[in-house]
């Protein structure tokens, strides 16, 4: 190691080439614990959205109607999307002002409603009583339920129909708790909505083409110029002599290069946006690298 230290400019490599790999970890680490489920295709992805959307719409005539609704979600009966129907149902249902949606916190709520829910699938005569469920949770105003009856997608189109199951408790002093009818909603996406709706198909194959390529030559234009513009900075960080500082510059510049990369999409953080940025990451350590390199010579 002390013969490397000798070589010029090696501890700047040595440490991008350390946060190059903490990135990279980091990156697998947002995908394998933060990221939600992404198993659903795209037209299932959007026949689900579309039939959510519908249920939000009954939540936000019952916010009108009797104000602010704290409402707990139940698992998703029939649901082979590794939870993913779950996670976007919170996610709707929260951003309807004046709903409040989350996973049941108490475990004998869940199971005295999934007892009540399973007695009215099945049509039994003899049904748990719905006051029951609330009995340890009485900041709780609803109990939902959905059920996938059918999820599939085709060429053009995808179906997605939902039964959804509603355990409410009345706004009167009393708080009695009723269940309501088992209600069906049916989701559709591309050719299966409407005509009359219009369908965004996104940008055409050339246009996208078009828009990946002058992109790609500003990210390069960025990587070559930045090292340029960054000539006085280097200079003065050469002068103190510390490879932390040296470390540092780098590691700045790289991080500029990523982020005008980031900037051209509007930082939408898609998978090829981050695909490009984990190309673009060692091939501007490099190319910054040599270009320090060569200012440091002059």
């Amino acid at each position: 190691m002390a013969l490397l230290d000798n070589i010029p400019g090696w501890k700047v490599f040595s440490a991008g080439i350390g946060l190059a790999a903490l990135a990279l970890v980091g990156y697998f680490a947002y995908v394998w614990f933060v990221q939600g489920p992404d198993d659903l295709k795209e037209l299932q992805n959007q026949a689900v959205e579309d039939a959510l959307d519908q249920v939000a719409a009954e939540y936000k005539k019952k916010v009108l109607e009797g104000g602010e609704q704290r409402v707990v979600v139940m698992p998703v009966r029939n649901d082979t999307s590794n939870g993913q129907i779950r996670e976007m149902l919170l996610s709707r249902l929260n951003e309807v002002e004046g709903i409040k949606a989350d996973l049941p916190r108490d475990p004998t709520l869940e199971e005295r409603a999934t007892s009540v829910i399973k007695s009215l699938v099945k049509d039994e005569e003899k049904q748990p009583d719905p006051n029951s469920v609330f009995e340890n949770s009485a900041e709780a105003d609803e109990v939902l339920s959905i059920s996938v009856d059918k999820l599939w997608s085709g060429a053009d189109s995808g179906i997605c129909t939902l039964d959804v199951v509603r355990i409410v408790r009345a706004d009167s002093l009393e708080r009695e708790a009723s269940t309501l009818p088992i209600a069906r909603v049916k989701g559709l996406s591309g050719s299966a909505k409407p005509e009359d709706e219009p369908v965004d198909d996104g940008p055409g194959f050339w246009s996208a083409v078009g828009g990946f390529l002058w992109r790609f030559i500003v990210v390069l234009a960025a990587v070559a110029v930045m090292p340029l513009l960054s000539w006085p900075a280097a200079k003065a960080a050469f002068r103190q002599d510390s490879n932390g500082l040296n470390a540092m510059l780098l590691f700045t510049l790289t991080a500029l290069d990523v982020l005008v990369l980031f900037a051209l999409v509007a930082f939408e953080f898609s998978t090829t946006a981050l695909v490009c940025a984990g190309l673009l990451v060692p091939v501007a350590l490099i190319w910054n690298l040599r270009m320090l390199n060569f200012i440091e010579e002059q």
